[in-house]
């Protein structure tokens, strides 16, 4: 009366689903590794640190650009930057003003202004030349 135990070559035993399912093809990341001069790592670290982003996230968009034009990440800009930034599109507005008031009234008339605007765009200038 012993019962004969059923031979595992004839069946196999149910597969296992647990754990997390395996990604699509087109979803998996491959590492690549790459060596680079120090003097374009460096000039690479100092980009991704502009941008305040992680090196590799920095250079993903220049390697996926390939042979096409060199495309670079947008600089994030501090709540001061931004501030500068609208300074200096007001004072591209002011200019024009000046420059019709100018043609309709001489020169003469707006030189202390212009003057004036430009020693402020030379600063700002000056400022973003600095931080890009």
């Amino acid at each position: 009366m012993s019962q004969i135990a059923p031979n595992s070559a004839e069946e196999p035993k149910p597969k296992r689903l647990g754990g997390r399912p395996k990604k699509e093809p087109g979803e998996k990341l491959r590492s690549v590794t790459t060596h680079v001069s120090l003097a374009r790592y460096e000039e690479l670290e100092a980009g991704a640190a502009a941008v305040r982003q992680p090196l590799s996230q920095f250079v993903r968009p220049l390697v996926e650009a390939g042979v096409k034009a060199r495309k670079r990440p947008v600089l994030q800009l501090t709540i001061a930057q931004d501030g500068y930034l609208r300074q200096l599109a007001g004072m591209a507005n002011n200019l024009n003003q000046l420059s019709k008031r100018a043609h309709q009234s001489g020169f003469a008339a707006v030189a202390q202004e212009v003057e004036a605007q430009a020693a402020t765009l030379d600063r700002l200038l000056d400022y973003f030349a600095g931080v890009v």
